[in-house]
C-alpha cells in the first residue's frame, strides 16, 4: 500500500509570517482582555467598599442602641459623654470594638492594624492602595468634639431628610500619596474632603442607613450635608 498523499508533509515548522501572526493576535487578545480585567476590578472594589459601609451603617445602629439613640461623635468621645476614645480621636474608634476589629481599652494595642493600607478592615476602603481609614464623617449629621465651636452630637431619631443625609463616604486621602484619612466634613468642606475613588463617584452610607454611589457635585447642601 502507497502513502497516504496528505500525510506526506504533514510535520512542518511555523513560517516566519505565520508566526508573527499568532504573536499578533496574542497581542490583540491581551490588549483586549486588560480593559475588561481592570472593569471587573473595580467593580469589586467598590462592591467590597459598599459592604464595608454597610457594616459602619451596621455598628453604629448599634452603637446608638447602646448610647440612647446617639450616633458617634464624627471627632472627639466614643460614646455620649465619655472621653474615652480608644485610642483614635475620631468616630471609628466605638465602630471598631462593636465591629471586633478592635480591642476597648485606652491603649488599643491593635492600633497599627488601622494605620496599614493594606489591612483587611471595614474602614480601608479596597479601590485605596496607599491611604488608610479611608472614610470621612459628616460633623454635622454626627457632631463635633466637644468644646470652642462645637456642633451637638445627634440621635438618629433626630436626623431630618434621613434617605438623603450623608453621614459617611469616601474620602480624598490615599492615592497617590499615603495619608491618614478618617477626617470629617460639613458644608464648607464637604467638596474637598469627600473622594470620588470608584470611577468619578463616591459611595456613602445615608442617614437611613442605605448605601448609594454619588456624584459630588450634584450634592445639595440643605438635602446632604445640613438638613436642619
Amino acid at each position: 500500500m502507497g502513502r497516504v498523499p496528505w500525510l506526506r508533509g504533514s510535520s512542518r515548522s511555523f513560517t516566519l509570517v505565520e508566526l508573527l501572526v499568532v504573536i499578533a493576535i496574542i497581542g490583540l487578545l491581551a490588549g483586549l482582555s486588560v480593559p475588561a480585567i481592570s472593569r471587573a476590578t473595580a467593580k469589586a472594589e467598590s462592591t467590597g467598599c459598599v459592604n464595608n459601609l454597610r457594616q459602619i451603617g451596621t455598628a453604629m445602629n448599634l452603637f446608638a442602641a447602646e448610647n440612647n439613640g446617639y450616633l458617634p461623635y464624627a471627632t472627639g468621645p466614643s460614646a455620649a459623654g465619655s472621653g474615652n476614645s480608644f485610642g483614635f480621636n475620631n468616630w471609628q474608634a466605638p465602630l471598631a470594638v462593636i465591629m471586633g476589629v478592635g480591642i476597648g481599652s485606652a491603649s488599643f494595642p491593635s492600633q497599627a492594624s488601622f494605620q496599614n493600607a493594606k489591612a483587611k478592615h471595614p474602614f480601608n476602603c479596597p479601590a485605596c492602595k496607599t491611604g488608610f481609614r479611608t472614610y470621612t464623617a459628616n460633623m454635622r449629621a454626627m457632631g463635633f468634639l466637644p468644646g470652642g465651636n462645637a456642633y451637638p452630637q445627634r440621635k438618629i431619631a433626630s436626623l431630618v431628610k434621613s434617605s438623603q443625609l450623608i453621614l459617611v463616604a469616601d474620602d480624598n486621602f490615599g492615592d497617590p500619596a499615603p495619608a491618614n484619612g478618617g477626617g470629617y466634613f460639613d458644608e464648607s468642606s464637604y467638596t474637598n474632603r469627600i473622594g470620588i475613588r470608584h470611577g468619578g463617584r463616591a459611595n456613602a452610607l445615608f442617614g437611613d442607613f442605605h448605601v448609594e454611589s454619588i456624584t459630588v457635585s450634584n450634592l445639595i447642601v440643605s438635602n446632604n450635608i445640613r438638613t436642619f
